[in-house]
């Protein structure tokens, strides 16, 4: 053999070998990257995912206990209405009464009558038909066996309910699905008017009318509607006869499909996600205890609620479902990996609330994770590529080895030093640590992928930084300190579960020498929440002084202006009181701010908000104020409901009675002394349960 052929292959030898260790190294290399990139990014998506699902399950909880006690508000003043018609005189000219009956007459029927398609019953074959119903009137209907002629006051006097309900289903009509009352003499309305009511129906043999005659009080059931089909949440209440006789119950539906017309799921899970509305009844075995309402799979117009055809469980008392049952018997919510029909997935679901649905959510694991595994897949097959035309290329230009190597290996090594060091950078906190690699391959998509990292990890400190700003900007729109009253001691406390919060308390001083009390609670807490808070108190502000005595016109005017600056999802509860010094008195006023505790005379009352909360219904009405004359030594009490709603680990609430109890053992305290007393009995009571709701209160104690 020829020196050069040795000395060629000597040198072959000398470049190939290297550069085939520098092969395997590389691809080694850069495959544990990649892998390491596609491995954090499937822990980022997995995070967000449950981020994401836990509050819009957290959230939508919120707006369901919106939306109910919007419902119970209406009820309450619609029976207040019913109520007030039958203490009253029959009208001489009761407006126009029409009976099931009038609406199949063309002569009859109202003049509106007109199909419905958000209301619906369906034919023989089982096809949804729209009912002909009127807005414009209701519907009087009398149970067998009842005397027209002894009921034609009773008849009378319910005819101008068609004006109360009316005004109520404006408040939020497409929730409310039908408004009625029933009567014990057999007289029975319902609101809007329609047809179809059977011969032998009696509305006092209903589930309804039985459980609020029983329970003295509101109640509520899911039921199916007997006209519609529907899955409804019906609320009932008695209500009564000036002389404390029962005169009937008054009640209205919900179609509950309502409650979910605001679920939003991310679009890139929609398709693969099945959102359900679940109920649970301890007195059931585990095996049926936790039961499908609704179902539905997300299409192109949203979500198509269905209930299922039969019954529906999921058994408890399988071992997947531990977890599950102990947080629904805790009432938490949460977001659990799950199999679901032989698939892994992300199940979400909300807070269980007593006998109350609440939602779930189930996505798919696969389809969380579906960006990561083609991000992989992607880095994967151009890595392969590269590395397999870098090997073809080396065999070829076997004539140009030793140099090829050298070229290649700084063209591979230089941006993974490169990356190498501008990690060390970025993990020492360095964010603006950038790469310039223009290889044209799988490292450059790498390095482009390196070079948003640190974008979004500044964003990420900043908003952090941000947020405690926030915070403090926040702390300083609460009283700095507590204005001297003569005759009263003054207090407020205010505890945030997170860098801020939507509860607020406020000691205006006003120019006719009175000091104005406020105690607010934005719905949910966070930015948002807080940013409602501040508008609202700025607003406040601008115009206790015009409204020093009139305050049912600053709550008018309150109103209008939330539920023309803030969105939807939010509203306020809000009390405010004028407390005058000389005539040793507070007049006060509460949009949906109760209870308020109140210790005169050794006990403790409880006073009640007479108003729906401000931002929910701009046209909502407020009643006059109501005036708290003080004596030495009476204390007044306001708080958000966080104090009364804190749970333990338990899963107890720590309850009004609490409250109560605190005001009567502690009443020579001053009131700081029992803000603070109230604080610390609220943690301990806590202990180490998360809190879930901001805390604030405010204590009024006569001195003279």
């Amino acid at each position: 053999m020829k020196f050069r052929t040795r000395l060629l292959i000597l040198l072959l030898l000398v470049a190939l070998v290297p550069l085939s260790l520098s092969f395997m190294v590389q691809r080694i290399s850069i495959l544990h990257f990649g892998n390491k990139l596609a491995e954090d990014t499937r822990s980022l998506l997995n995070n967000n995912a449950q981020t994401l699902l836990h509050a819009l399950v957290d959230d939508y909880g919120r707006i369901l206990t919106r939306d109910r006690t919007m419902a119970q508000l209406t009820l309450q003043n619609q029976a207040q209405a019913v109520e007030s018609k039958l203490a009253q005189p029959p009208p001489k000219a009761p407006a126009p009464i029409y009976f099931s009956a009038d609406y199949n007459s063309p002569e009859r029927q109202p003049a509106d009558l007109q199909p419905s398609q958000k209301h619906l019953r369906y034919d023989a074959d089982g096809k949804p038909v729209p009912i002909p119903i009127s807005y414009s009137q209701q519907v009087f209907f009398l149970a067998a066996g009842t005397d027209p002629g002894q009921v034609a006051d009773d008849l009378a006097r319910l005819s101008g309910m068609v004006e109360v309900y009316r005004s109520l289903h404006q408040i939020q009509p497409d929730l409310f699905l039908w408004q009625y009352t029933a009567l014990a003499s057999g007289v029975h309305s319902s609101y809007p008017g329609k047809n179809g009511y059977p011969a032998d129906y009696d509305p006092r043999k209903r589930q309804w009318y039985r459980d609020a005659v029983q329970n003295k009080g509101p109640t509520q059931s899911i039921l199916i509607d007997l006209t519609t089909g529907q899955l409804i949440l019906t609320l009932s209440t008695p209500v009564y006869h000036p002389d404390g006789s029962l005169a009937g119950v008054t009640a209205l539906d919900i179609d509950y499909r309502q409650f979910f017309t605001d679920w939003a799921i991310p679009p890139e899970w929609a398709e693969a996600t099945e959102s359900m509305v679940l109920v649970y009844n301890d007195q059931l075995a585990p095996q049926q205890s936790l039961e499908i309402l609704l179902r539905s799979h997300h299409n192109n117009r949203g979500h198509d609620w269905k209930m299922p055809v039969k019954h529906e469980y999921f058994d408890l008392t399988e071992p997947r479902f531990a977890a599950v049952s102990e947080d629904i018997n805790n009432g938490v919510s949460a977001v659990r990996h799950i199999d679901y029909q032989g698939t892994k997935a992300l199940w979400a679901y909300g807070a269980r609330q007593g006998n109350n649905p609440f939602p779930l959510l189930i996505v798919p694991y696969k389809k969380i994770l579906a960006k990561a595994d083609d991000a992989e897949s992607y880095v994967n097959r151009q890595i392969s590529l590269g590395l397999t035309i870098s090997a073809a290329l080396t065999i070829v230009v076997v004539a140009a080895a030793i140099l090829l190597a050298l070229v290649r290996s700084k063209k591979v090594t230089r941006p993974v030093m490169q990356l190498a060091k501008a990690a060390d950078r970025l993990a020492e906190g360095d964010f603006s640590a950038r790469v310039n690699i223009t290889t044209g391959d799988e490292l450059e998509d790498l390095g482009q992928i390196f070079n948003g990292l640190g974008s979004r990890l500044a964003e990420r400190e900043q908003m952090k930084q941000s947020l405690e700003l926030a915070k403090e900007i926040q702390q300083q729109l609460l009283p700095g300190e507590v204005p001297s009253c003569p005759g009263f001691e003054l207090a407020g406390r205010s505890i945030y579960c997170d860098e801020t919060g939507g509860d607020y308390y406020d000691f205006i001083r006003l120019n006719n020498g009175g000091i104005g009390l406020a105690v607010g609670d934005v719905s949910g807490h966070g930015i948002g929440s807080a940013l409602v808070m501040a508008t609202a108190r700025g607003a406040l502000h601008s115009l206790v002084e015009n409204h020093t005595t009139n305050l049912t016109a600053l709550f008018n005017e309150l109103n209008r202006y939330l539920n023309r600056g803030t969105a939807d999802a939010y509203f306020m509860t809000l009390f405010y009181g004028v407390l005058n010094p000389g005539s040793k008195s507070l007049d006060w006023l509460s949009a949906g701010q109760a209870p308020l505790f109140l210790y005169q005379g050794g006990a403790v009352k409880e006073l009640y908000s007479s108003a729906i909360p401000l931002g929910i219904a701009e046209l909502a009405d407020f009643v006059t104020a109501t005036r708290i004359t003080f004596a030495k030594g009476d204390i007044l009490l306001v708080g958000t409901d966080g104090i009364w709603e804190t749970r333990n680990s338990s899963g107890d609430m720590f309850g009004a009675e609490r409250v109560n109890l605190l005001l009567q053992s502690q009443h020579d305290s001053s009131a700081s002394e029992l803000a603070d007393l109230l604080i610390a009995d609220i943690a301990r009571f806590r202990g180490d349960a998360q809190i879930d709701d901001d805390i604030t209160l405010m204590i009024v104690k006569a001195t003279e």
